[in-house]
């Protein structure tokens, strides 16, 4: 107990330090610039701001320095050591690996790589079982901080499946984490390392909530079988061929899982017959402050049943200064709510994106094309077009 607690006063404090550091605020200004090109897309979306890509880093900022202190508890209980020359060969090959597909720069791949081509071809002379034990630690962070703000900056998005217009929500987030670790190699001692770590996802059969729960869990659980492999391999050989296939393996069976789930899911944000479905609601709208969730059905406004955006506006055409809403609330069943304006000029506006035939809001999802497609594919244009 006595070690556990000078981990995390250990862990802490030197985490702290690389706030008054230049390259922890360069990884934060990276983290900032992923955030405006989402809050772009967002406000071309929705017309405005969810919340400032500002707020959104500083929110991520503070997540991840929780995850650098948890992650670095676990370094120093289990005194892990890692050999900087190690890292020299996984960082790069991550980046190459991602131009064959973005999800690719996950250390997990470039990891498996590096420890098979060290067993099978004795070169590099990596510590397999070190590199495999950060990456699993690490995904181990990355559970934790998809459980806790994986949804925080959820976009809301439609797709046309199975012929009609169904909605749904991406979310990405990114986290700056300072991690401690020992290294060996020159002068052995403790040393503060920087990582991004990032969740990008879609949802259109679960609640972002659910989604994000689930993906945790399975990060979760492919974490601690990874650090338990990583463990068996320090002292039985097989164990590193097991460690460096399961890493990669198991990874992409996670984002299958995903996937599939997705492919073959119920869609539960699609048009109703019931009445108009809320997708979500704006900040500081009518509908934030009544309460609407996702998923929720308007059925009457002021006693006329609606069906539509239509029947939305025929009604706010006058600018009532009150509203009396006959909802499906997704949790609760039928409720009523109430609003009244305090603003003489009326109610012009509930606020809320609803899942239509017709969606006033849309953004196309389309699978990333990697710069190796774009360019078989530039290749293939330019001899069609020259047989022709």
């Amino acid at each position: 107990m006595e070690l556990l607690l000078d981990a995390m006063y250990f862990s802490t404090s030197n985490i702290l330090k690389t706030l008054f550091t230049p390259l922890f605020w360069l990884v934060v200004c990276i983290v900032l610039f992923q955030y405006i090109k989402i809050s772009k897309i967002e406000k071309d979306i929705l017309g405005e701001y969810k919340s400032s890509p500002f707020i959104n880093t500083l929110s991520s900022t503070f997540y991840g320095l929780i995850g650098g202190v948890f992650g670095s508890i676990i370094f120093i209980y289990f005194n892990v050591f890692i050999n900087q020359r190690d890292f020299i060969f996984l960082l790069p090959l991550a980046l190459i690996l991602s131009v064959i597909n973005p999800r690719f720069i996950c250390f997990s791949y470039a990891g498996g790589i590096l420890s098979l081509s060290n067993l099978i071809l004795g070169w590099p002379k990596v510590n397999i079982t070190s590199i495999m034990f950060v990456i699993g630690v690490l995904h181990l962070i990355e559970s934790v901080l998809i459980l806790l703000d994986g949804t925080s900056s959820k976009v809301p998005i439609f797709m046309e499946k199975e012929g009609q217009i169904v909605g749904g929500f991406a979310m990405n987030r990114f986290w700056p984490v300072p991690f401690l670790v020992f290294i060996k190699g020159g002068l052995t001692g403790p040393a503060t390392l920087l990582a991004i770590l990032g969740y990008g996802d879609i949802s259109f059969s679960s609640l972002p909530e659910e989604k994000a729960r689930e993906t945790s869990f399975y990060l979760f659980l492919f974490s601690i079988i990874l650090l338990i492999l990583s463990n068996k391999a320090k002292t039985d050989y097989i164990y590193k061929y097991v460690v460096a296939i399961f890493a990669p393996v198991a990874h992409e069976i996670i984002i299958a899982l995903g996937r599939l789930k997705e492919e073959r899911g119920k869609y539960i944000f699609k048009p109703s017959s019931k009445g108009l479905k809320i997708l979500d609601t704006l900040p500081g709208s009518i509908g934030e402050k009544l309460g609407f969730n996702s998923g929720d059905v308007i059925l009457a406004i002021n006693g006329k049943r609606i069906f539509s955006k239509e029947d939305v506006e025929e009604i706010l055409y006058f600018r009532p200064n009150a509203l009396w809403v006959d909802l499906l609330d997704n949790k609760n069943g039928y409720i009523s709510k109430e609003y009244i304006s305090p603003d003489r000029g009326g109610i012009e506006s509930l606020g809320v994106i609803v899942v239509a035939d017709t969606p006033d809001y849309q953004l196309v999802v389309e699978e990333v094309e990697t710069p190796i497609r774009r360019l078989i594919n530039k290749f293939r244009r330019k001899k069609t077009t020259y047989r022709n």
